[in-house]
């Protein structure tokens, strides 16, 4: 049997699409009127969201800047916006674009960096704060909790729900 790594998964949304079809920026009234359409995938419009959240701060970083590191606390997860991000996890290599989360279902979890994760290109992300998630997810409702529970569960392979969301 072979060591040598494999890209496992990839994922991004096509920020190139959106700006195909006139998304340049999530507060123009051409991008409002295409989120309302109905021409977004959920993915697509899931990336629009957060990428207009004014609640989220936005950050930069390097290419070859290491962006999480397996079996650090996570004190923050990224949303990527734009460049590409390498993830490795053992054996396994993630390749990540925009509308990737990074950390944030091992923050809900109250689990460090399940993956190293470093800037293949110069990255754009905004942070979402583990310590305001974790006052929110009290304060939900219990069926929005249960789907945050079931989607942590699956994310990160677990055999039972993180005590922090129950």
């Amino acid at each position: 049997m072979s060591s040598e790594k494999v890209v496992s998964a990839q994922y991004e949304v096509s920020i190139e699409k959106l700006a195909s079809l006139g998304v340049s920026d999530p507060y123009s009234v051409a991008s409002l009127q295409i989120y309302a359409s109905g021409k977004l995938t959920s993915d697509e419009r899931l990336y629009f969201t957060l990428w207009g959240c004014q609640h989220l701060t936005a950050a930069n970083f390097n290419a070859r800047q290491p962006l999480a590191t397996r079996g650090t606390e996570v004190t923050a997860a990224y949303f990527i916006v734009r460049g590409r991000l390498l993830g490795v996890e053992g054996e396994k290599i993630y390749r990540l674009g925009p509308g990737s989360i990074i950390g944030l279902a091992e923050g809900l979890a109250h689990l460090p960096y399940s993956m190293s994760v470093v800037c293949v290109t110069d990255v754009e992300a905004r942070l979402i704060p583990l310590s305001q998630v974790d006052r929110l997810v009290p304060r939900m409702p219990l069926a929005l909790r249960g789907i945050l529970r079931s989607a942590v569960v699956r994310t990160l392979g677990l055999d039972k729900a993180p005590e922090s969301l129950e």
